[in-house]
């Protein structure tokens, strides 16, 4: 497939970096993807995909950080969902 003539809005999101006492991983992805969204101008609505990079072991009593979970937290619904790490 060719990306010729292929488009992405792209935001960043900055969170809290280390230990922060009562917040999770994945409210850090939440807080992180939500602010990209509102950085790049768009509602939850215009997403049609998500990758999500790397993933770190869960903290003891958490669950793994997966795109589906990231996507199912802040309601969106979209068509490509990726993982990914160098």
């Amino acid at each position: 497939m060719s990306l010729k003539d292929k488009y992405a809005i792209v935001g960043v999101g900055y969170t809290p970096q280390g230990r922060v006492p009562g917040r999770t991983a994945l409210s850090f992805h939440i807080e992180a993807s939500a602010n990209a969204v509102s950085d790049a101008g768009l509602r939850r609505q215009d997403i049609d995909g998500l990758i999500c990079y790397r993933s770190f072991p869960p903290a003891p009593g958490e669950y793994p950080v997966t795109p589906y979970l990231v996507s199912q937290s802040l309601g969106l619904s979209p068509t490509y969902m990726s993982q990914d790490a160098n």
